[in-house]
């Protein structure tokens, strides 16, 4: 299995439930492509470094993902580059997933390693 980490910048003019929407569009790719999101982090509207598009600023969103096939991830840029709503794609293969804490959720898998941030750490096995 191959893990990745992708960053999506979304258009900030989109409502939360079109934003979900576009979320929802990779997911489900991923889902298609026998995959599986392990986490899903809502970053917010943050400002940009520079101009995107004629945006200064972009919601931040990250998928962290397994897919078995590395030819899948292209799939994911493709649908990243013909969508209006993303501004910015960047998907990331890791060796280990590295899933961020979640608040209330002290629990971590079997065989899963805690970081010093107290993020989940996974090596070859799905979470």
């Amino acid at each position: 299995m191959n893990f990745y980490e992708c960053v999506l910048l979304l258009k900030p003019t989109l409502s939360d439930e079109e934003s979900a929407a576009v979320v929802g569009k990779f997911e489900k790719i991923v889902g298609d492509k026998n995959g599986t999101v392990h986490a899903t982090q809502r970053l917010g509207k943050k400002k940009l470094a520079y101009e995107l598009k004629k945006e200064r600023k972009a919601e931040y969103v990250i998928l962290y993902i397994e897919l078995p096939n590395a030819s899948d991830e292209l799939e994911l840029e493709r649908n990243a580059r013909l969508d209006e709503r993303v501004l910015k794609s960047m998907i990331l293969k890791r060796k280990k997933l590295v899933v961020p804490p979640t608040e209330g959720h002290a629990e971590h898998p079997a065989g899963a390693e805690s970081t010093t941030e107290g993020a989940v750490s996974v090596e070859g096995a799905a979470i």
